[in-house]
């Protein structure tokens, strides 16, 4: 019987991203200023430059949807709410780790490093694996206890072992069922 699991995760908006709309919507309006200025009678670029913003705008708002099937990992990233992007599909014997996040960690050991995550601060866990296409790969996750566990009873028992040892030894309590849903 097939196992499955999945999580929405919205990313928060920082400070990045906050000058980025700000940015967006100046520009609008001093733009609105110059067409009623020298344009009158062409409202509709007025309409057209505030839907434009609104659609820039709309690119800063970003979700991370983990999919676990059978220890399979599939993360997606939503732009928007309408443009989904496949980010990582890995399959759970090509991972190499799933461990949780400590100091030890080096990003810089890796080819590509994918944030799936609210912030690289607040990632709780990490996956890596080969890729053809992008060499070693690091992603940092945030997984609930639902994609933890199918993540979890992909991976052979030495895996499993391993993870349990070093959450001990990071001091991080293994999600389970009872943890809050994220």
């Amino acid at each position: 019987m097939d196992s499955f699991a999945e999580q929405l995760l919205k990313k928060k908006l920082g400070g990045k991203e906050g000058v980025i709309i700000a940015l967006i919507w100046l520009g609008v309006i001093i733009l609105s200023l110059l067409v009623l200025l020298f344009f009158p009678p062409i409202s509709i670029l007025l309409v057209l430059l505030c839907w434009g913003a609104w659609w820039l705008t709309q690119t800063q708002f970003i979700e991370y949807e983990y999919s676990v099937l059978n220890g399979d990992l599939d993360i997606d990233k939503i732009i928007g709410k309408r443009k989904r992007k496949r980010v990582v599909q890995v399959r759970a014997s090509k991972i190499d780790e799933f461990l949780p996040v400590t100091d030890k960690l080096r990003p810089e050991d890796f080819q590509r490093v994918l944030v799936a995550a609210w912030s690289k601060d607040t990632a709780t866990f990490y996956v890596t694996y080969n890729s053809k296409k992008n060499g070693r790969t690091l992603v940092l996750m945030e997984p609930n206890a639902r994609v933890f566990k199918e993540l979890y009873n992909g991976q052979p028992r030495i895996k499993q072992l391993a993870l349990e040892k070093a959450c001990r030894e990071a001091g991080v309590a293994l999600p389970t069922e009872q943890s809050t849903e994220g």
